[in-house]
């Protein structure tokens, strides 16, 4: 039997690539050369690989069946990997039209579904949540780039040099960037990028030392209701389903904002 497939997911599929494909767009060229940083279509499916970088959040292909794919690009994808050296990366299969097809192509392959799958949100703009918080909560400008790139990358735990990066996509098309501070002092960043009728909500992290003041929920708040604003009608965003026994307080303040499940995207990789 073949599993219903969600009506928006080519579009939920969509605004994450948009968002995605256009932050590898301005990657700083020595920067991308130092991590073997590359990204490709391979049969309609988005390929991206930092190869000197053995982290799945750099490496793995995304939107395998749809838009024409029937699973082709997942061989391709698997050999460019494993050619550049690189065994830590994901391919993601959406539960699309073909999905069946995607899957036997990443078992032919030798890969194994991982245990970690992402969870995709989508919720309507409208009714956007209030949340009581004693941070403020900011959208950001070009000024202060450099401010918004260091805190996101200080709240993942990323290198250093990555915030010349990051600091790229403030004041771009369709990107807004915002901040939470405590007082003077940042504590939190996150960005939504706004296309159409869907805002791709991503890029949200809080300083160890700020945690648990509710800044990303209204880091949330905000961009939902900015997105709104924007003339989107549906936030989608995405984040890790909880594993048994591991605390998820991204997955907890995203259902906390609203977002429903639209459906569970496996992640296919090398056994472990």
């Amino acid at each position: 039997m073949t599993a219903k497939v969600h009506p928006l997911l080519f579009d939920l599929e969509r605004i994450e690539r948009l968002s995605w494909e256009d932050m590898f767009r301005v990657f700083p060229p020595p920067l991308a050369q130092t991590l073997g940083l590359e990204s490709a279509e391979i049969n309609h499916a988005l390929f991206l690989m930092a190869s000197r970088v053995p982290q799945f959040q750099f490496n793995w292909l995304a939107g395998t069946g749809l838009n024409g794919d029937d699973g082709q690009s997942i061989p391709e994808a698997v050999e460019r990997f494993r050619h550049a050296g690189q065994r830590r990366f994901i391919i993601q299969i959406p539960p699309g039209p073909n999905s069946g097809n995607c899957i036997a192509r990443a078992r032919e392959a030798g890969l194994v579904e991982q245990p970690l799958a992402w969870a995709k949100f989508c919720r309507p703009t409208a009714g956007a949540p209030v949340v009581n918080t004693a941070l403020t909560i900011r959208e950001v400008g070009a000024d202060e780039s450099a401010l918004f790139a260091a805190t996101a990358v200080a709240g993942f735990g990323m290198p250093p040099p990555l915030a010349s990066w990051l600091s790229r996509i403030v004041g771009r098309p369709h990107w807004h960037a915002y901040l939470s501070l405590a007082g003077s002092e940042a504590a939190g960043a996150a960005a939504l990028y706004v296309e159409g009728d869907f805002a791709w909500l991503g890029i949200g992290a809080t300083k160890p030392d700020m945690r648990k003041r509710g800044g990303q929920s209204a880091l949330l708040a905000r961009r939902i209701a900015d997105a709104g604003r924007f003339g989107a009608k549906y936030a989608v965003t995405e984040t890790g389903v909880p594993q048994p026994g591991q605390p998820a307080p991204s997955y907890a303040n995203i259902m906390k904002a609203g977002f429903e499940v639209a459906y569970v995207r496996p992640n296919w990789g090398e056994p472990a």
